[in-house]
């Protein structure tokens, strides 16, 4: 373990004068038997594994706490791993889940160590992960994003990321934004890494996102067509059947759709429903080729007031079509 008699002697004597006052205070006296054999374990347990002289002092004296002892023993040389104290009683306190004292803790050391990349970066994580769990998302996000520019621990940290932007749209003021960006966010994930321990968790939230936006969607185009503003409520159906028809099943947003171009035309006098026609033709088109989802009007769960509106459309637009197809021979 030493190179020479003499360092030998030197450590032997610097742990002896360091001791001293540890046994001469009665500290040794204080614990129970039950202590003294559990310590005895630890001790046995330490010798029948190859580790250093060195290695054992540092986890006796972190086994009693003793931050000060190890930072003074524990010197800059020979390539061993420094623990000052405030690291050492930081993570302590984060081990215990006490977040706040933990933050202090770390944003107080943090640029003793902003020449050293490991232990930066190690101490940016856990001042995200206590700002995480206080619930102070916009910072947690700040710390993941530093992270993520040196590709440090990437699948772990895109995904704390997405968490900080779910948990942060639950507040109303971030609600459409971070909505967005956490799906972003973990469609990102889940084309990156296929193989990630989080999929299952990301795809339920994933889901929920999407059903949740489409709803608010729905809730506002129902609105305009509830009040009969038809042009507006065409632009939202629109929107809900191109974003989600590859999730959802999207037939009543037509039937609404369809209904409402045709009292657009109806109002504007255009009594050829050229646009009407169209969108039906489009309709039929999709009910042919998703037979599975389609289903006939009548089975739909929609108020009758509107399958009779849409059944009474369908039957002038075929009578339109039949009527035209006559006059052109």
């Amino acid at each position: 373990m030493f190179k020479t008699k003499k360092n030998i002697i030197k450590y032997i004597i610097f742990i002896f004068i360091i001791l001293i006052p540890y046994f001469l205070s009665g500290e040794s006296y204080r614990y129970s038997n039950r202590n003294r054999n559990k310590n005895k374990k630890y001790i046995n347990k330490l010798n029948h594994k190859n580790i250093s002289l060195k290695k054992r002092i540092y986890f006796f004296f972190d086994q009693r706490k003793n931050y000060a002892l190890i930072k003074s023993f524990f010197l800059k040389k020979k390539q061993f791993i420094i623990i000052t104290s405030d690291i050492s009683e930081a993570e302590y306190l984060f081990k215990k889940k006490y977040y706040k004292k933990a933050l202090i803790n770390f944003n107080n050391i943090i640029n003793k160590f902003i020449f050293n990349k490991e232990l930066y970066n190690n101490i940016i994580k856990k001042i995200a992960l206590c700002n995480f769990y206080l619930k102070k998302y916009y910072l947690a996000i700040n710390c993941f994003k530093i992270l993520l520019k040196d590709n440090i621990d990437a699948e772990e940290n895109i995904f704390n990321l997405g968490m900080c932007y779910y948990l942060q749209s639950n507040d109303y003021l971030f609600f459409q934004k971070t909505r967005i960006k956490y799906i972003k966010i973990f469609l990102f994930l889940r084309k990156n890494y296929p193989n990630s321990k989080y999929l299952p968790k990301i795809d339920k939230m994933i889901y929920n996102a999407f059903l949740t936006l489409k709803n608010k969607k729905e809730s506002i185009g129902m609105y305009y067509f509830n009040k009969k503003k038809y042009k507006s409520s065409i632009r939202v159906f629109k929107q809900i059947i191109n974003d989600y028809q590859d999730i959802f099943n999207i037939q009543k947003y037509y039937i609404y759709m369809i209904i409402s171009q045709y009292k657009v035309e109806k109002e504007n006098k255009n009594y050829s429903f050229e646009k009407t026609m169209k969108l039906h033709n489009t309709y039929l088109q999709f009910y042919l080729e998703n037979e599975n989802y389609f289903l006939d009007e009548i089975n739909l769960s929609l108020p009758s007031k509107i399958k009779k509106q849409f059944q009474k459309i369908e039957i002038h637009l075929i009578l339109i079509k039949k009527l035209t197809k006559y006059l052109i021979q």
